[in-house]
């Protein structure tokens, strides 16, 4: 991207919905609860199609795939306009408006060709039955989904590549709330015309050509409904198609309303609300049209959540275990009780701390420099990590049924492993941010590029999930003769490895090899970072600089020594100390405790993130 044509406007700003400032706190209200559905519903469904044998079939695939992609363009968009609810200036740098604008376009673009898909999959299930498992086998469903990511990354480049050379010299006011193409091109300075005419074109070929794939996959559909004899059968051929078809009338209503048609009959403050209502509205709606009326997506949450008394069940050998029993912390009613109120009053801080921590980043542009990206980053997995764990913490505290699904079970193991080994790699990364702040001063903005930074967060989600689902699987594979109860508050490794019978020889290796890539490298990492940078700290004359140098890593190392002391204690002593009254103790501290603290410890003490909060409220 050439920078000598936008040198003149380095930043925009959004007008957003309205300014008046008890609307703005009644959207963000609105707003924040219709994403939190978004997330929740979108999530869950991912979960419940992965965690369920029987949902593993083309359809549900490309339904998981419609969910990951609403995810996606919802969470460009959303999170960004909370945001802007709660202050004043709403300010977004040029690199990031590119950024937002590329992740939208990308995202919804590639679910035009999903919803594509899944029209060819529902005409190819009814108008031939008999070959659908040749025609929609699994490879004919990757190089769909994979020629649908590619698409909306094909479009991503063109449109964001034409749209951001083009010259911005004169306002930088945006009349809108995120950075979409008509508001842009409103701005421009430069000839808009060529940017114009492959808008309609891009964006023709992509709905004209979706468009006309589900109109012929539905018009011999029709055909096959019509030539059925029973009204039963053509009913339910017809119910397999209502959600998708309410989903496609839903979404390319709003989508050509927005882009095709004339550039003279845009009305910026009329296509806010259809904005919103594809932005935000339809990703949330997604999970609710497909899921309200299908029974075995209804069957697979009960399933999920342990209200269903068959469970999935996944034999080894000779033997089968098809849920696991929680034991808990105490079988007393009114400790439980008491139980409950702490750890939903420790949940509800760890939520509201990580997610404002999270917005004060995205809001306040000081804030925008590798440390605090990490920190951001720090608190993503936090917040995640502690759900995995606390809700069904709560529920068990004052429910009779304790019970957890095989594949719950499992789908909670994948997620804590993933998000712990994330958060190990982080770590080490921030100590590596602060090593080169302390002691490569000049060299630190050149050394800690966007590029890097982006590249260490991805590679830590990266390993961390690789590592996850290699250990979740061998785990699993293990064979689980008779007794199910788990003497522990969730699916962690240790109760599960006890319970556990036959021979473990190839495991435990296994075990000790990712016990030293997921914590002792990262260890040794963080320990070498702050070797170097005792030594440069040594080196300085004065006691006010070293006092400073050193109070820029303390919340770091504090968190640092809190979460793997915990770790360590847990999982590298000898078997013959384990305790697990003791260890459910502990477990505790690092799966719902530290992820509340964090917040705390790199916001108490530091004056930047005090003054943004302060700066978000006035």
């Amino acid at each position: 991207m050439d920078k000598k044509n936008h040198s003149v406007v380095t930043e925009f700003i959004f007008m957003g919905i309205t300014q008046d400032p008890q609307l703005q706190i009644i959207f963000f209200v609105i707003f924040l609860i219709v994403y939190m559905v978004n997330v929740i519903g979108n999530i869950g469904m991912i979960i419940l199609i992965i965690a369920d044998m029987q949902l593993h079939t083309p359809m549900y695939f490309f339904l998981c795939n419609l969910s990951f992609v609403d995810l996606g363009y919802s969470s460009a968009i959303a999170p960004r306009m909370l945001a802007d609810f709660l202050t004043k200036r709403k300010i977004i740098s040029f690199s990031s408006c590119a950024t937002q604008f590329a992740f939208f376009v990308g995202f919804v673009d590639a679910e035009c060709y999903v919803l594509a898909a899944m029209a060819y999959d529902r005409f190819v299930a009814i108008c031939r039955p008999l070959h659908y498992s040749t025609f929609m086998s699994k490879r004919v469903c990757l190089v769909l989904m994979m020629g649908s990511y590619l698409a909306g990354l094909v479009s991503l480049v063109a449109h964001t590549s034409l749209t951001f050379s083009l010259n911005y010299c004169g306002s930088n006011i945006i009349n809108h709330f995120f950075c979409e193409i008509p508001p842009l091109l409103a701005l421009s300075c430069s000839d808009t015309y060529i940017s114009e005419i492959l808008l309609f074109s891009l964006c023709g070929f992509i709905e004209f050509s979706t468009i006309l794939i589900i109109f012929i996959s539905y018009f011999f559909i029709l055909i096959a409904i019509i030539r059925m004899h029973s009204a039963e059968g053509r009913l339910k051929a017809f119910s397999t198609c209502g959600s998708h078809l309410t989903g496609v009338t839903l979404f390319y209503g709003t989508v050509m309303f927005m882009y095709l048609r004339p550039t003279s009959s845009y009305s910026l403050d009329q296509d806010k609300w259809a904005s919103v209502f594809y932005t935000i509205i339809i990703p949330m709606l997604n999970p609710l049209i497909y899921s309200l009326r299908n029974k075995d997506v209804k069957a697979a949450f009960k399933k999920l959540i342990g209200k269903k008394v068959r469970f999935v069940t996944m034999e080894r050998g000779n033997h089968s275990v098809t849920e696991f029993i929680l034991v808990g912390f105490t079988t007393d009613p009114v400790m439980q009780l008491v139980l409950f109120v702490v750890f939903l009053v420790v949940y509800s801080v760890t939520v509201v701390g990580n997610t404002t921590l999270i917005v004060l980043i995205c809001n306040d542009s000081r804030l925008h420099t590798p440390m605090y990206f990490f920190i951001g980053n720090l608190s993503f997995l936090d917040f995640w990590y502690s759900s995995v764990y606390t809700p069904k913490i709560i529920v068990t505290c004052i429910s009779e049924d304790k019970t957890m699904s095989f594949a719950g079970c499992v789908a909670q193991f994948f997620f804590s492993a993933g998000l712990a080994y994330s958060e190990c790699y982080l770590l080490a990364a921030m100590a590596y941010d602060r090593y080169m702040a302390i002691s490569k001063p000049l060299l630190y903005s050149q050394a800690m590029s966007i590029r890097l930074c982006a590249f260490l967060v991805a590679a830590s989600y990266l390993g961390g999930f690789i590592n996850s689902s290699v250990i979740t699987k061998r785990t699993f594979a293990l064979s689980f003769c008779n007794d199910n109860v788990i003497d522990d508050f969730f699916c962690d490794l240790l109760p599960l490895v006890k319970l556990a019978c036959g021979r473990k020889d190839g495991y435990q290796t296994l075990l000790y090899f990712l016990l030293g890539s997921n914590v002792i490298t990262p260890i040794m990492l963080i320990l070498a970072s702050y070797l170097f940078i005792i030594a440069t700290i040594l080196k300085i004359r004065s006691t006010q600089g070293r006092l400073k140098a050193f109070s820029t890593c303390s919340s770091h190392l504090l968190s640092v020594t809190l979460y793997y002391g915990s770790i360590l204690y847990i999982y590298c002593r000898p078997r013959s100390s384990y305790s697990m009254d003791r260890d459910k103790i502990v477990s505790t501290f690092y799966t719902v405790v530290f992820p509340m603290l964090n917040p705390m410890i790199y916001s108490l003490r530091n004056k930047d993130v005090k003054e943004a909060l302060n700066k978000l409220f006035k």
